[in-house]
């Protein structure tokens, strides 16, 4: 369990993360496509390096949260398949850093996995979150919704009510630290 005397204690173990995680390399190789252009690969190779980055984001987010008073990051490859867990407030989430993250099929998967923690933990809230919806007025102000999925109730958090939800009065010191270090962090 992540439990952090200070706020600077914290920021100090989720800074160190940060730059690990920005310092994981990235791939440079492109797919072949017979009708490649050197226009399209530049294109492509923009693509790429986007896509990585936005997947080092979704990894940022997991750390900042999972290592939040009371929250554990379950990593990659934990038996639940979630991604982080409180036993202090008895919450079990499933985090994308966007709305538009999972296809149909890897949301109902996740979806799936939260219904099946549920039926395990009945005194557990899950939670299916997204960091970002596809628009900022939709990231500020989106309202908690409950998806029903396999008889289950699952919680639908997103953007500034997930992030208020889960640090509280924290909030924005914790994004504009974060924002910092990665700003700081990359070039």
């Amino acid at each position: 369990m992540s439990e952090y005397a200070t706020m600077s204690e914290y920021q100090t173990k989720i800074k160190e993360q940060i730059c690990e995680i920005l310092s994981r390399p990235e791939r440079e190789e492109l797919t072949f496509d017979i009708l490649d252009t050197e226009k399209s690969k530049r294109n492509k190779l923009l693509a790429l390096k986007e896509k990585q980055r936005q997947m080092k984001v979704g990894d940022i987010w997991q750390c900042v949260l999972g290592n939040y008073t009371g929250f554990r990051d379950l990593k990659i490859g934990h038996k639940t398949g979630l991604d982080i867990l409180s036993e202090e407030r008895k919450m079990a989430i499933e985090l994308k850093n966007r709305t538009n993250t999972d296809n149909a099929s890897s949301r109902k998967a996740n979806l799936d996995k939260l219904a099946k923690y549920k039926v395990e933990n009945p005194e557990y809230t899950c939670i299916y979150a997204n960091i970002n919806a596809n628009t900022e007025e939709k990231t500020m102000n989106f309202a908690k919704k409950i998806i029903l999925h396999n008889g289950v109730e699952i919680e639908h958090r997103v953007g500034t009510e997930f992030l208020k939800f889960i640090l509280g009065d924290d909030m924005d010191m914790v994004i504009d630290f974060v924002k910092k270090t990665i700003d700081e962090n990359t070039v």
